[in-house]
């Protein structure tokens, strides 16, 4: 979820606001401050809860959580891909490569033990779920570190204290730190029965020849995730023969396609292609296998799909990270086209269930440029509607301004006068400024506070060029 600004005012003044967190870390004034919860679509239907922090917040839980990040990594097993930390490089290890090394394990083990059965589960809410206590006793005998602990536990405290959040945040590599520490007793338990297992955050793989000693595990781990506040997602726990094993871990027919877009070998835009038909094709069409078929003819910048993704981007709003990025290669030679269709759906209400929809549909004709007048109607609709989230208001505010003129700035005043939300204000007063209406008086005053909006007034008081995202 990127600042409408690029945190470009952050940047300006950071070290004003790193001292701040700094001083705050040092004196126990560790409680988060506000947080907005952003609906991310699972599917057509389900979405899944994302926090979204202001700067302070956000900088404040991963210094906490990675203070303590080397000493928990260290407890956890080499059969757990997910958010392993780098002790040397203070970073993790890229996630996509450890997914795919898992992937690779997994194919690995199959090869060599070709009667294997194997199991995989995971658990329902994960990071929403998680016991505050117990993830307290868990840090505190990992670590040692009782009065850091005890900092984080009163971030964590406050955050569940928010109507609309509990158990740690989703949306931050942090979290996946404490998850890894959280399930370390499945682990255990599984190493303590023999059972070749991998996990990647949640997702949990077993592998054995015996079908019933594979059930008995599952079984156990749902007893342990029980005395952890936690559920199984029994209708994604499923236990594979050989062959569905197999097929599930290594797709040829995948690598063979990779493999010809690494080495540019001819045909491969007619492979992908072919690929991308027989997905659509199917009886129940695989978002895994779609997503790969998208971001492979984005790659090759083949525009084969680009009418099938204008035309169904709504009905897969769980794709529209890459349904999104797919258009983008395309608005030089295919503007008209992709300009006809978002100004359609932001302003017929077909995405209106969707407010990151909204924020993609905003975003993109932000950055290339589509003026439409009636995105701008839209956009202004969006900014109107308190009950829409801040993330695609902010980016509607940035979208008139730069679309509209100087009595569209007169107009942000008024609603940044009877805004109360933080962030939105903030977008507002960059809306004002981008319009041509640059209420100096406002703006001074602001810049005499000693809050986030000061930081904004005084960077736009420094005349800059705003970078757009």
């Amino acid at each position: 979820m990127p600042d409408v600004i690029a945190l470009d005012d952050i940047a300006c003044f950071w070290p004003t606001l790193h001292g701040a967190i700094e001083a705050d870390i040092k004196g126990g004034r560790t409680s988060i401050k506000s947080i907005e919860i952003i609906d991310l679509p699972k599917d057509p239907i389900s979405v899944r809860p994302l926090v979204r922090f202001s700067v302070r917040d956000r900088v404040l839980y991963e210094a906490l959580v990675f203070g303590l990040a080397s000493t928990i990594d260290r407890e956890i097993f080499g059969s757990v891909y997910s958010y392993r930390w780098k002790r040397y490089g203070f970073s993790f290890r890229n996630p996509i490569d450890m997914w795919l090394e898992m992937q690779k394990s997994a194919s690995r083990h199959l090869l060599s033990n070709p009667r294997d059965y194997a199991a995989k589960t995971d658990v329902t809410s994960f990071y929403e779920s998680i016991h505050l206590e117990t993830l307290t006793d868990d840090l505190e005998a990992a670590t040692g570190q009782v009065e850091w602990v005890g900092k984080l536990r009163l971030y964590l405290e406050s955050f569940q204290s928010f109507h609309s959040a509990w158990g740690i945040p989703q949306g931050s590599d942090a979290s996946g730190i404490l998850a890894n520490l959280y399930l370390l007793p499945v682990d255990e338990l599984l190493r303590r029965r023999g059972v070749k297992s991998l996990r990647y955050s949640d997702d949990m793989y077993l592998f054995g020849s015996d079908f019933w000693d594979l059930r008995d595990s599952i079984l156990q781990i749902n007893d342990v995730l029980r005395s952890r506040r936690l559920n199984m997602a029994t209708q994604k726990t499923t236990i594979m023969n050989t062959v569905e094993a197999v097929n599930y871990f290594s797709d040829a027919e995948k690598d063979a396609i990779q493999y010809g877009i690494v080495v540019g070998r001819p045909g491969r835009s007619e492979l992908v292609r072919k690929y991308f038909d027989s997905v659509l094709e199917a009886h129940s069409i695989s978002v895994r296998d779609l997503r790969f078929a998208v971001n492979r003819l984005k790659r090759l910048e083949d525009d084969y799909a680009l009418s099938w993704v204008l035309e169904n981007m709504s009905k897969y709003p769980h794709m529209s990270k890459e349904l999104f990025a797919y258009m983008a290669k395309f608005v030089d030679a295919r503007g008209a086209e992709i300009r006809a269709k978002l100004a359609e759906v932001i302003s017929n209400g077909e995405i209106s269930p969707y407010p990151y929809l909204q924020f993609q549909v905003l975003r993109l004709a932000l950055k290339h440029k589509i003026n439409d007048p009636r995105i701008i109607d839209a956009a202004w609709q969006i900014l109107e509607d308190k009950n829409r989230g801040s993330l695609p208001r902010e980016f509607a505010v940035r979208y008139i301004a730069r679309s509209g003129s100087l009595s569209s700035g007169m107009l942000m005043k008024h609603r940044f006068e009877n805004e109360q939300e933080v962030s939105m204000r903030r977008a507002l007063m960059v809306g004002m400024y981008e319009s041509g209406y640059y209420p100096k008086r406002i703006f001074a005053s602001l810049a005499s506070h000693n809050d986030d909006l000061a930081l904004t007034a005084s960077y736009l008081d420094s005349s800059p060029a705003i970078p757009v995202v």
